[in-house]
């Protein structure tokens, strides 16, 4: 029942609240070194493009933002695009975060590991890797295992190239 105001002796209609019809989304794309413009499949607008290809596929993902940060390493979370991702998580602004694959989110295992594992969902975010098929909305017990081993084979993979770097720097 509508409430009669004292003044005016006439009944308010309560505001229609703003509805949300879609998750909240961002892509977060990542490069290890400065994009040099080459037309490789890991650049920057490349990722983009595979994952706004994703989304309009899914018209319940509503782009809020993409994230993009060029040139940082995947071994930390030092990152500045992605800080601002997260604080945005925090806010409530995003619901859901897409990328091209594990390796852009994070190449540290244990880190990556938390996001994936414990912080994303507290958060209540859901996260999609496109090209790992991973989906952490419908992810099962097999699913979890390989984004776990793939995490951990990215990981190896960082710690090999940064290895093999240094001995050809110090020859």
């Amino acid at each position: 029942m509508a409430r009669i105001s004292r003044k005016s002796g006439t009944s308010k209609k309560p505001e229609p609240q703003k509805k949300i019809c879609g998750l909240r989304t961002a892509l977060y794309v990542r490069l290890s070194v400065e994009d040099n413009g080459k037309e490789d499949a890991d650049s920057l607008e490349n990722q983009e493009a595979l994952l706004r290809d994703y989304l309009e596929e899914r018209p319940y993902l509503e782009l809020v933002e993409v994230y993009s940060d060029n040139g940082f390493t995947g071994t930390d979370f030092e990152r500045p695009a992605f800080i601002k991702l997260v604080e945005d998580v925090r806010k409530g602004r995003i619901d859901c975060i897409i990328v091209k694959d594990f390796s852009r989110l994070g190449r540290n295992y244990v880190e990556t590991g938390e996001y994936l594992e414990k912080i994303f969902p507290f958060l209540g975010v859901r996260f999609i890797s496109v090209n790992d098929g991973y989906d952490s909305a419908s992810a099962n017990a097999g699913e979890l295992l390989a984004a776990s081993l793939k995490n951990l084979i990215n990981d190896m993979y960082a710690k090999d190239i940064s290895k093999k770097i240094c001995s050809t720097m110090k020859d």
